[in-house]
């Protein structure tokens, strides 16, 4: 340990002893107005007198004091002793002398000038750049903000707030608990378009969620389906949710707009509407006004949101995609979840149809997660919860539940760990990614894993095609401890390093980048994104031209506006001792 730890951990322990034992008693800041010389001890006192609690209070804190002079002592002469100074060693003196009796402002100054003098550092190179890659990560945070990545439209400045105002189109999708429709903001003296399929006539998704419970009312119904609403936390700050009656929004976490989770443009509640097809896909959650056999309320949750060409699942079925498009897609997948894990939300029902893809560049699907419904983001809990009663909830989707979660038993003491618990679904869904049966559902062919008492090695292996590292990587992401799993980040960063680093840091033996030159990939990195930028609307083909596509823009934008130098550096440790 370095001569300046020590004297910063001495000076803040001591401080801490001493304001302990003189809480709410004055004393001098100067060492020479609290220590007693001899002559000023009175001759007639015995020096057999005993000591009371107050002399041996006072002697404690003279040793303190002493103590922590020295300290801060030291420590001033440590950080001086690391700049040069061009002038009066007087000055430097007095600035000792102020900054030993506890004004630091003249020390401060002169610090500041030797900076930018281009003196010695009192912070380490890395720390140094650190903080130059933290401002430069703010300015591009800023940039993207300002990129037009939260609306699609001008519906994000003009919320709708009911049915009436959309024009709603065919059915998309159904599910158990919800239907969604394609449907558009509806303008006078337009009529309805003869394709009301069509992505670019109706460029927005309306999901309706089922409601077979919930009173018909609003704050019933938004109280009783909060987790829907969790990604639409840019749409929740209007007035009408500043009333008292919408306090219980606070309970929840909301997810801040991110390129891979889903943009949702508003949420109200209203009447469920007699739509096209309704008595065939979804006759048991029609009011009875409608069906008279229905089971459903008469009002429900209204979800608007972009609309996205396909989920995974149908996607890989009816396409043939190349390796890369693997990567770059499991690439998004992990940002989403860096997103969910950093701010304290676990989706807990990851998997394929949860998944959506905007393909309107051909070669750089666009993927994002949706469908948040089973999520746990309570406000007053962590992404740990106790587990006391098998009444709690452990979310969706069994097949793919996490190890560490599945195999759980309530107890008095047990906690149910969500921090790693997305990852690991993640990992199940590479399978599919790179073109293999999920182990976790298996077909006729293939048998399947239970998550509860699958072996590692049992895992199947991935086709030839497939680099080794994302081979590693993935039965990394599966391993049965959660301790053993990558962190979150680091495990976006591998996948972002081998889209966009260069060839040379992934090979084996060719020795981890320096901090410098990190960041230096970095800035070059940022510069490309910020001059080489094409617009959502910018429909050339560009896949053979050099420059970067939307999709490709918003996914290193993500890892700019997240990345560290340290975890880059942990990722490039992994990716060289992995990467056979």
């Amino acid at each position: 340990m370095s001569v300046r730890a020590v004297a910063v951990k001495i000076f803040k322990h001591g401080s801490v002893l001493v304001r302990q034992q003189h809480r709410g008693v004055p004393y001098a800041r100067n060492i020479s107005q609290c220590v007693r010389t001899i002559e000023q001890i009175s001759p007639h006192v015995q020096k057999s007198t005993p000591i009371t609690n107050t002399n041996n209070r006072n002697v404690l804190r003279n040793i303190c004091l002493q103590i922590s002079q020295q300290a801060r002592r030291i420590l001033i002469d440590n950080a001086l002793n690391r700049f040069s100074f061009k002038f009066g060693t007087e000055l430097i003196q007095k600035a000792k002398e102020r900054g030993l009796y506890g004004n630091p402002v003249p020390l401060l100054g002169l610090v500041g000038i030797t900076l930018a003098s281009g003196g010695q550092s009192i912070l380490s190179k890395d720390e140094e750049l650190e903080g130059v890659w933290w401002e430069i990560r703010e300015c591009v945070t800023k940039i993207q903000q300002t990129r037009d990545l939260i609306s699609e439209s001008d519906l994000a400045n003009n919320s709708v707030k009911n049915i009436d105002a959309l024009s709603i189109g065919k059915p998309i999708a159904k599910g158990a608990n919800a239907v969604v429709y394609s449907v558009k903001r509806l303008a006078p003296n337009v009529r309805r378009s003869a394709d009301e399929n069509s992505i670019k006539d109706y460029p927005l998704a309306l999901k309706m969620m089922f409601n077979y419970d919930v009173q018909s009312n609003s704050i019933a119904i938004l109280k009783a389906m909060c987790r829907e609403i969790v990604p639409a936390g840019s749409v929740l700050n209007s007035d009408a949710q500043r009333n008292y009656e919408y306090d219980f929004l606070k309970m929840n976490r909301y997810l801040p707009p991110h390129p891979n989770i889903v943009q949702i443009f508003s949420v109200f509640s209203d009447f469920v509407p007699e739509l096209e097809d309704c008595r065939d896909l979804y006759p048991a959650a029609l009011p009875k006004r409608i069906d008279p056999s229905g089971e459903g309320r008469n009002m429900s949750l209204f979800l608007l949101m972009k609309r996205y060409h396909q989920n995974l699942q149908d996607y890989l079925k009816s396409s043939n995609i190349s390796t890369r498009t693997s990567i770059f897609l499991f690439a998004q997948l992990l940002e989403g979840v860096v997103h969910m894990v950093s701010h304290n939300i676990a989706h807990r029902d990851l998997k394929s149809d949860n998944v959506l893809l905007d393909l309107s560049s051909k070669s750089s699907p666009l993927l994002v997660v949706t469908d948040f419904g089973c999520c746990l983001a309570d406000s007053n809990a962590s992404l740990t919860i106790p587990f006391n009663s098998y009444d709690v909830d452990k979310g969706g989707n069994t097949a793919l539940m996490a190890p560490e979660i599945i195999k759980k038993r309530p107890g008095t003491f047990t906690r149910l760990d969500y921090s790693r618990s997305d990852l690991w679904a993640a990992g199940a869904i590479g399978y599919e990614l790179f073109g293999v049966v999920n182990p976790f559902y298996g077909n006729k062919n293939v048998t399947r894993l239970s998550s509860m008492s699958y072996k590692e090695e049992e895992l199947p292996d991935l086709p030839e095609n497939v680099p080794f590292l994302f081979q590693r990587l993935i039965k990394n992401l599966l391993s049965r401890d959660p301790n053993e799993r990558l962190n979150p980040e680091v495990a976006a960063n591998i996948c972002q390093l081998y889209l966009w680093a260069p060839n040379s840091w992934l090979v084996q033996g060719q020795g981890v980048p320096t901090h410098a030159e990190i960041l230096d990939w970095l800035l070059n990195l940022a510069v490309k994104l910020l001059c080489e930028f094409r617009s959502k609307d910018f429909e050339e083909d560009i896949s053979n031209s050099g420059y970067i596509s939307y999709p490709e823009y918003l996914l290193i934008s993500s890892f700019l506006c997240r990345a560290k130098l340290f975890n880059i550096k942990s990722a490039l440790e992994w990716i060289q001792f992995n990467n056979f």
